[in-house]
């Protein structure tokens, strides 16, 4: 409760020692702009507060270590205004007088008083308000006590928002002002002369007289006087919570205590809701987190019921799935609860239930008082259960939703928009669940098919390659026999024709044997290359003689993999380096190199090179860049290469360059894996 801050330097001081009276009024006299001042015992100002510079139009800096006895008008000095101020001694006076301002002199009132030190070794200060006085018609010594000290303070007290309560020593209320009656239902009259029991919930009076006994006698304090929250009581029997601030002053020898509180309870329900809205996003999160993870649907209805009946602290928790096989008998079965036994089979008819309501598409239903609310005859979705309010959403879009969520409680209570959003969210969540369930009861059903499917086709496909491979050598065998027969008797259009027939059996072979890469591979297994590519270069011996080829070997890696399909694989890079040398010798270099988890192994020739839009095209089945005038080929055999790799778990590709040669580079993982 603190009422502002003081401008005075020492007041922080001041605060620790029996002293701080005065810093806290004159945070009370800045908030209500009120004047004041402090000075030393010889009349030296040595503090002012902003209204006291409003007033007199002086800026601080013009004011501080300034004789206060200059501002007078007439001559009067501070000294003059109060007896023995330099024995502290003496009692606070008023006193009219005019004071010299920069705009010129104004009437005004000066109430003085001197107060003490904690430290008896240090000198007194005097503390003055300076009030400007408004001169009425009637007689200026009226009005002079009327502007008293007293009357100032209690028309600071009266503007106040928060409450003020001054108890002298045996906790007997001296002054109240009024916001204690609208901050806690007592009237303030009422309550001057009774004891401060009276605002104190009974259960901490006695706690509350210890304590102010101990601290008497020993000056102890066991809570904070400067911010402390402690509920207060309430004159129709509530407890109201209130922040508190104390101090304790002297008066006329005298002790007394203060105390300045507020009603806190706003604050107290922002942050309950807050609290409240931080557990259920916590729920939601960890149960979307649940829903994710886990793929049991029942196992994630019954977490949804627990959390929910935690989170919204309520009695019962629901979920109801609802079966509307037939429309006309249309039930609710029961399938996870909190604080409830859920039986199997247990339903309720539907027609019967508040749910009706919400599967009807009317929105959420939110209940504060069951027996009150004229809108449902029948009972609730919990059976014959003691039930007074609760909230009911459904779960699934409203057009066609698979059930409803609910939460009872067995008290009357109102429930928040942010419950309500609470509990949508969470059936949200279900739904999504049981969709993604029905999603993936769907797919694993079609991937079934399609396994069924692709196990037939492969079948068909290995029966039908196995015995299309016999026709077609027989075809092709019998086509070159008659060309090299027939020779002389053909013409030129009928060895073209022969040509084509023995070129297109070729390609459905090879096409035949691309269609059997996955389906007709050996199992893998460790594979030592550089083996690998000694018996690719003795297949290749007669063709390596005839190009004159220079082929550069380094060392390769063992491997995992299918040992006649990576032996296809460099026998097809090898043989299209030395084919497409053009003019010169070829020269072909094999490397290796492991980069992180693969190995890298490149084919690299000085070749006749690719064009950059046909370094894609090349790997595709049947894709020629050149005619069959200028190299033979079917095309495929790059394609092969490719499926090869990407079984192998890997990747191919090529760079080029027209006429500066190709790199055939393709990647096999270390540890074999797929």
């Amino acid at each position: 409760m603190n009422p502002g801050p003081s401008n005075d330097p020492s007041a922080a001081a001041d605060e620790s020692e029996a002293g701080s009276y005065p810093a806290r009024l004159e945070g009370l006299l800045e908030a209500a702009d009120v004047a004041c001042f402090r000075a030393t015992p010889s009349g030296t100002i040595v503090a002012v507060n902003d209204a006291f510079t409003r007033l007199t139009g002086y800026a601080r800096s013009e004011l501080d270590e300034r004789p206060f006895d200059a501002l007078f008008d007439d001559g009067t000095s501070l000294e003059s205004l109060g007896s023995d101020l330099d024995g502290g001694s003496s009692s606070p006076t008023s006193t009219p007088v005019s004071i010299r301002t920069k705009m010129g002199s104004i009437p005004c009132t000066v109430h003085l008083e001197v107060r003490l030190r904690g430290d008896t070794d240090r000198e007194p200060t005097i503390t003055g308000i300076v009030r400007r006085r408004r001169v009425p018609a009637r007689s200026s010594a009226a009005s002079d006590s009327d502007l008293t000290y007293g009357r100032t303070f209690e028309a600071l007290a009266n503007a106040l928002p928060d409450g003020i309560i001054v108890l002298d020593t045996d906790s007997d209320i001296q002054y109240a002002n009024p916001a204690v009656e609208r901050i806690l239902g007592h009237d303030p009259d009422e309550l001057v002369g009774s004891s401060k029991v009276t605002i104190i919930p009974e259960r901490l009076r006695q706690t509350h007289l210890s304590a102010l006994q101990r601290y008497l006698e020993t000056g102890e304090r066991n809570i904070n006087w400067t911010y402390v929250e402690l509920p207060g009581q309430h004159a129709d029997g509530n407890e109201v919570p209130l922040g508190v601030s104390l101090n304790d002053f002297t008066f006329d020898g005298d002790r007394y205590f203060v105390g300045l509180f507020r009603d806190i309870s706003p604050r107290k329900e922002a942050e309950q809701t807050l609290t409240e809205k931080v557990v259920q996003l916590e729920s939601v999160s960890y149960l979307g987190r649940n829903a994710l993870e886990n793929g049991d649907i029942d196992a994630l209805l019954e977490k949804a019921t627990e959390l929910v009946a935690a989170s919204l602290d309520a009695e019962y928790a629901t979920v109801f799935e609802h079966d509307a096989a037939d429309s006309d008998a249309a039930v609710l079965r029961l399938r996870a609860g909190s604080g409830i036994d859920v039986a199997d089979g247990a339903t309720t008819p539907v027609s019967d239930s508040i749910a009706a309501a919400v599967l009807a598409g009317d929105g959420p239903v939110v209940i504060e008082d069951l027996e009150s609310d004229d809108r449902f005859d029948g009972p609730s979705v919990s059976g014959d259960r003691d039930v007074r309010s609760g909230i009911t959403v459904t779960i699934g879009p409203v057009s066609d939703p698979w059930g409803v969520l609910d939460v009872y409680d067995t008290d009357r209570r109102e429930f928040a928009d942010h419950d309500v959003d609470f509990l949508e969210s969470v059936a949200t969540i279900i739904a999504t669940a049981i969709e993604r369930q029905g999603y993936e009861r769907r797919l694993n059903e079609t991937v079934s098919e399609l396994e069924a499917s692709n196990e037939r086709l492969e079948q068909f496909a290995y029966a039908a390659s196995h015995d299309l491979q016999e026709p077609l050598r027989m075809v092709s065998s019998y086509l070159q026999l008659i060309e090299s027969r027939y020779a002389d008797e053909l013409d030129a259009d009928g060895r073209e024709f022969i040509d084509y027939a023995v070129d297109g059996a070729n390609r459905m072979s090879e096409m035949i044997e691309y269609s059997r890469i996955d389906s007709q591979g050996d199992p893998f297994e460790p594979v030592d290359l550089d083996a690998v590519l000694e018996d690719v270069l003795t297949d290749l011996q007669m063709m390596i003689d005839r190009s004159d080829a220079e082929i550069l070997i380094g060392p390769l890696p063992e491997v995992r993999g299918d040992p006649h399909q990576l032996r296809q694989l460099f026998q097809n890079l090898l043989s299209n380096a030395i084919e497409y040398s053009g003019d010169e010798p070829p020269r072909v270099d094999i490397t290796a190199e492991q980069c992180g988890g693969t190995w890298e192994i490149s084919v690299r020739d000085e070749g006749i090179g690719i064009g950059p839009d046909e370094q894609d095209r090349v790997f595709r089945v049947f894709q020629r860049l050149h005619s069959h005038e200028e190299y033979e080929g079917t095309g495929i055999g790059l394609a092969l290469c490719r499926r090869i790799v990407e079984r192998h778990g890997g990747r191919i590709w090529v760079d080029a360059e027209p006429g500066e040669g190709s790199t055939f580079t393709f990647t096999i993982p270390v540890d074999g894996s797929r």
